[in-house]
């Protein structure tokens, strides 16, 4: 295996990757951080460019991740730097880093680019619950995301960790509305915890591509979806619990209209 040469950061370059942590600098910078081996792998495979990778001594040695940073440098120049596990923990958001994080450059996708059925996450604010999304919609095969106003960033870096890699091969679209050209040929399903609208009877066979609309975590879905045609659906408890999370409903639903 090829011996990766690691250069030392720049302060202002473990500053910048630092501030990657808020919203407000990738937007400015148009570019997020990626957490963990597994998401830059996936990163990788897709058609994002990673500029810059962050990686410990001790980890830069494994085989596999020697096969990345290799990867990373001859089919995207990315720059592999060393750092002390003080320094990650100055860019990494998470409590125990996994020993790397990487930086790449943040993409913009048009509503043509979303195909089929979607996913439509309003006001989605849990990081975990959106990351997790994310990657239901890659594994149900969906066509894309939309992401309502008030919803988490796609690109913060606890969605990017908690999608494992997902947000890489699904394009997305964060709006203030539903776009006419995404509603017209579609079903509109609103997914309401507490409606009279059991999924079981729902003619899946009649519905055109749709999109799943999953609400807010403790509010549900906003009214704001009712002022459209679309049909309620809700999964019957068949137990004793209150509720499910957003993703778990999520998962739920589309196993039901997709198998």
């Amino acid at each position: 295996m090829q011996e990766i040469p690691l250069q030392k950061p720049a302060r202002n370059i473990l500053k910048t990757a630092a501030s990657l942590q808020k919203k407000k600098f990738r937007d400015s910078e148009q570019r997020f951080l990626i957490e963990g081996i597994l998401p830059l792998e996936e990163a990788l495979k897709s058609s994002y460019r990673i500029r810059e990778i962050f990686v410990v001594g001790e980890i830069s040695q494994e085989p596999h991740v020697s096969r990345l940073l290799l990867k990373a440098r001859e089919e995207h120049h990315a720059a592999c730097y060393e750092i002390s596990r003080q320094e990650l923990k100055r860019i990494s958001c998470e409590q125990t880093p996994q020993g790397l994080v990487a930086v790449a450059e943040k993409k913009t996708f048009r509503a043509e680019a979303l195909t089929g059925d979607l996913l439509l996450m309003d006001r989605i604010r849990d990081p975990g619950n959106a990351g997790t999304l994310f990657r239901i919609a890659h594994w149900f095969g969906l066509g894309g995301v939309l992401m309502m106003q008030g919803s988490v960033d796609a690109c913060n870096p606890k969605t990017v960790r908690a999608g494992m890699g997902s947000v890489f091969h699904m394009p997305y679209l964060e709006i203030d509305t539903l776009p006419e050209t995404l509603r017209s040929g579609r079903t509109l399903l609103l997914s309401k915890a507490h409606k009279n609208a059991d999924i079981r009877d729902l003619r899946k066979e009649a519905l055109q591509p749709f999109i799943l609309v999953i609400g807010n975590e403790s509010r549900g879905v906003s009214g704001a979806f009712d002022h459209y045609p679309h049909l309620d659906v809700t999964l019957p408890s068949l137990g004793g619990a209150e509720s499910l999370n957003a993703a778990a409903a999520a998962a739920a639903i589309l196993s039901r209209l997709l198998y």
